[in-house]
């Protein structure tokens, strides 16, 4: 008899209802190969449903010992392709309001792949009679840093910083940096900040706006023009010189979501075509909003 699985979300039914999000008649939010853009988020769309389908996901507890830890493996895999069907929905131009939920239930898997990763943990310990290393869902010291980075910034741009206290427990195992604990401020009181910077392409670019005695946006500025309008112009050959660039893509998600954190006047930075600025609307819309409702 199977164990029951807790899940956090309902992913199957999640992608059903995306599956529903019309791709038409959308602005995207840079210029794109449009039929390429909406292949992307089909293929990630199907790959996410399969994945809903199968008992890899509905019934994870079923896996013991090595066959648990490859099944967790896959979580991770399509954990990964739904932070890409996110970027994808930002590239079409689906608003705020749309996004929203998709983020919540990627939020969600991610906090499902943790218990995946708790239950091979175990049953691998079972199997070999010691404990066995199981890494966190992911990894920040790897390029799976990108992930955190756009996980945590699109948690305040999308008004869902309710899921940052489990993404920071149980998804990054309070394994963070300077930027991760800056960007985890919505949703969690910190009491202390690392100062490590655990990458330094783009990130060590931003260690001006760290070492400000006040918070300013002031250093973000050339930030944004050398670590992605530049670099983002240079051949792939060139890109890889150097050590590995774990940007969040197109997007400064992490700049964005720091605009909205701080409550800065945003008019300089909104220059940059890499600064999602109507999401950085759509936050303080939701806050706002909020507000007036507490008062």
């Amino acid at each position: 008899m199977s164990q029951t699985f807790q899940h956090h979300g309902q992913l199957a039914d999640a992608c059903a209802e995306w599956a529903k999000i019309s791709l038409n008649g959308l602005q995207p939010r840079r210029n794109l190969h449009l039929s390429d853009k909406k292949a992307d988020w089909k293929e990630a769309l199907g790959a996410l449903r399969r994945f809903a389908d199968s008992d890899s996901y509905q019934a994870p507890l079923d896996f013991k010992a090595h066959a648990a830890l490859e099944n967790y493996w896959k979580w991770k895999e399509v954990g990964a392709q739904a932070r890409w069907l996110l970027i994808y929905g930002i590239d079409l131009g689906l608003s705020g309001d749309v996004l929203r939920p998709i983020y919540q239930e990627v939020a969600a898997l991610w906090i499902d792949a943790a218990s995946a990763a708790e239950h091979a943990r175990a049953s691998m310990a079972q199997e070999t009679g010691a404990d066995y290393g199981v890494a966190a869902p992911i990894n920040t010291r790897t390029d799976e840093y990108a992930i955190a980075v756009t996980l945590l910034s699109l948690a305040t741009l999308l008004d869902a910083q309710d899921d940052v206290p489990a993404l920071d427990e149980h998804v990054l195992a309070f394994d963070t940096d300077q930027l991760l604990d800056y960007l985890c401020a919505g949703g969690l009181q910190l009491q202390q900040v690392s100062e490590e910077l655990l990458h330094k392409r783009p990130y060590g670019a931003m260690k001006p706006f760290f070492e400000q005695l006040e918070a300013l946006p002031d250093p973000l500025l050339p930030y944004l023009q050398t670590q992605y309008q530049e670099f983002l112009k240079l051949s792939p050959k060139q890109q890889k010189k150097g050590a590995p660039w774990l940007g969040t893509g197109y997007w400064a998600l992490e700049v964005a979501a720091l605009t909205v954190l701080y409550g800065w006047e945003d008019s300089a930075l909104r220059a940059s075509p890499h600064y999602p600025a109507d999401l950085v609307d759509y936050a303080r819309g939701r806050l706002a909003q909020a507000e007036s409702g507490d008062s």
